[in-house]
């Protein structure tokens, strides 16, 4: 296993009649460790025109299995137990029969839906009814349209009851309340009609009018009787539909596990199938392979396949680099630290995988930042409670959790306490100055680092002048280099014309190194050449400065501990007490998220930016998982 760059990858063909291709794809998709690639176009061979009529059929097939198997709850098994190949024909067969289940399924499904829009419908006819269950009254009177009396239901704020009700009688109306609610209350206004005469001021009284359904016909009480029994059916309804959906999935359950067996047995040649190339009954199948993995690739081939098979094997040149997948096999802890640099991006095959020393600086600085004793033993503790829950991350919160401990016994802060535990070494509020030398120190030296790693990458890739005048290569970490030591000189006042020359010399490399690169009248060469040198020198000085967060959380992290128990000391011995909680908690998981996020920030932007290219693709693999089955693209 590397620790610092991917695998080596073997770029293999493989030579084989047509009629073996089912299962050869079938054995390397269960091997785990064959990325299939694309074979370069040859005037004797051509693609498999076969696989595409495959390739439609699979993928019809798996849309009607997806379906079925999420509608019924079908949970498809882990492994494959018996390895067979699945022509056409049979996956027609397959695809008819899910066909004729996802038609019984898709009935039952639509008489559900139905039954839903039922009960819903149901459902706010009672919110409706709410607001007219105080009436004495048959509701169909509501829904008439009087010849000359004017009745309405309505909404209003229950402050301009009084006035609206006194306006109303100058007009002729009544108003009477018949539901009261906590600031509004429900009334009902009649009188005789006078062509909308009254529409101004009831709106002038925010008044929300209530219309009576037209299922509404009888007195309340008996509505509501009347929507209890609808009710009542309904859910029986619903009931009897779910014990036949039970039902259902009992019947086909077998079936459609046995349809995912034979999907995740086809998913392979439909893959490899757009892939392939092909002369009459001859195949060649390309793509990657692991070297450490080559004997295992030769030896399930000749497993399995009865006729010869022929592997060519050989390194990926150069120029292929950029397109050879990265095979990044690191231990099962460090899983969620990878995460987080695929999220900036996947390493190319032969650059540096930042992945380890992306986790040691990474919890590391959290460390620093994030000193405390205590919180660092909730933070482990937390990780060790949710472990089965959430195991892909557990290492990650043990990690920080443990770095923050360490760091909380070095600076003596337990619970923000900073008095109860002696510290091994320094109390960054006393110290605070120390606290930004070490920061900046921390910083030169990550930077130094990763400029090396920069040079590394370059000359992997065999890009020999970057790695000599670039920024990032071996020209800028000479000037930083020269910059760092000449203000350290300065700060002693022993500043010398060395460290000038130390200074002047790599920035007048990298001034005619940006000078023969651009192109145009000399004077705009000239500008673009000075200003890209001066932006070289701002950006390693401000990618040093914010290394001096580090610092300053670290001093955060103190000052919110001097906040808490000012604040402590303020309340009662009660009060004391659930301020210090409170705040230990609030600390913890704000802080504790806001520092994370910090550290993750100069990871990416002080240190990927840096040499991490991010422009390759992880090694994936064919599988052979029923679980992990999706469709295919087409050609």
């Amino acid at each position: 296993m590397s620790l610092f760059h991917s695998e080596t990858m073997r770029y293999i063909s493989l030579f084989m009649r047509f009629d073996d291709a089912p299962m050869a794809s079938i054995v390397l998709a269960e091997s785990g460790f064959f990325d299939p690639s694309r074979a370069s176009s040859e005037d004797e061979r051509f693609p498999d025109s076969q696989g595409v009529v495959y390739r439609r059929i699979f993928n019809n097939t798996l849309s009607e299995w997806g379906k079925i198997s999420q509608y019924l709850s079908i949970t498809p098994v882990e492994k494959i137990n018996k390895l067979i190949t699945i022509n056409k024909h049979r996956l027609l067969n397959v695809e008819s029969r899910l066909n004729e289940i996802w038609s019984t399924c898709s009935e039952h499904k639509e008489n559900k839906r139905k039954l839903d829009e039922e009960l819903n419908s149901l459902m706010h006819l009672f919110s409706l009814l709410d607001h007219f269950r105080n009436l004495d009254i048959d509701l169909s009177m509501l829904q008439q349209d009087f010849k000359f009396l004017d009745v309405r239901l309505g909404i209003i704020p229950l402050s301009y009851i009084s006035r609206l009700k006194e306006a109303l009688g100058i007009e002729g109306y009544y108003l009477s309340v018949y539901v009261q609610e906590k600031d509004s209350a429900h009334v009902i206004i009649a009188g005789v009609k006078k062509n909308n005469a009254i529409q101004a001021l009831l709106d002038s009284a925010s008044f929300q009018s209530l219309h009576v359904p037209r299922e509404f016909h009888q007195h309340p009480k008996t509505v509501y009787s009347t929507l209890a029994k609808k009710k009542k059916n309904i859910l029986e309804k619903i009931s009897i539909h779910e014990f036949e959906w039970s039902m259902l999935q009992q019947r086909f359950k077998q079936e459609v596990l046995d349809s995912g067996d034979s999907l995740t047995l086809a998913k392979p040649y439909a893959i490899l199938s757009e892939k392939m190339l092909r002369k009459g009954q001859l195949i060649q199948i390309n793509g990657w392979v692991p070297l450490s993995k080559m004997p295992l690739i030769c030896d399930i081939l000749d497993k399995h396949i009865a006729n010869p098979v022929i592997i060519e094997s050989r390194e990926p040149e150069p120029e292929e680099h950029a397109k050879t997948p990265s095979y990044l096999l690191r231990p099962q802890w460090l899983q969620p630290f990878l995460k987080l640099v695929t999220n900036y991006g996947a390493p190319g095959y032969r650059e540096f995988d930042p992945s380890w020393f992306f986790t040691l600086s990474y919890v590391l600085m959290f460390g620093l930042m994030f000193g405390d004793a205590g919180h660092g033993a909730c933070i482990v503790g937390g990780s060790l409670l949710t472990k089965k829950k959430w195991p892909e991350y557990s290492s990650f919160f043990l990690a920080i959790g443990l770095s923050s401990m360490f760091f909380g016994f070095i600076y003596g802060s337990v619970f923000s306490y900073e008095h109860i535990l002696p510290s091994l070494w320094l109390s960054p509020m006393e110290h605070p100055m120390l606290m930004l030398k070490l920061a900046l120190l921390w910083g030169a030296c990550f930077i130094v680092l990763l400029n090396i790693v920069s040079i590394y990458n370059y000359l992997s890739n065999s890009q020999l002048k970057e790695a000599i005048f670039n920024s990032r290569g071996i020209t800028g970490l000479l000037l930083y280099t020269a910059l760092l030591w000449s203000i350290f000189e300065l700060s002693r006042e022993q500043f010398s014309s060395l460290n000038l020359l130390s200074v002047i010399i790599p920035l007048m490399v990298m001034f005619i190194s940006q000078w023969i690169k651009s192109s145009g009248p000399a004077a705009e060469r000239f500008l673009v050449s000075l200003f890209e040198t001066y932006d070289v020198i701002i950006a390693y000085f401000s990618n040093t400065i914010s290394f001096l967060r580090v610092a300053a959380f670290a001093l955060n992290h103190s000052a919110l501990a001097i906040a808490l128990f000012t604040l402590a000391a303020t309340a009662n011995e009660a009060g004391h007490w659930a301020v210090i909680i409170l705040g230990n908690l609030f600390i913890l998981l704000l802080e504790g998220a806001i520092v994370a996020i910090q550290v993750l920030r100069l990871e990416y932007y002080e240190g990927f930016s840096r040499f991490f290219t991010a422009e390759g693709y992880l090694f994936k693999p064919m599988e052979l998982s029923p679980q992990k089955l999706k469709i295919t693209e087409s050609s």
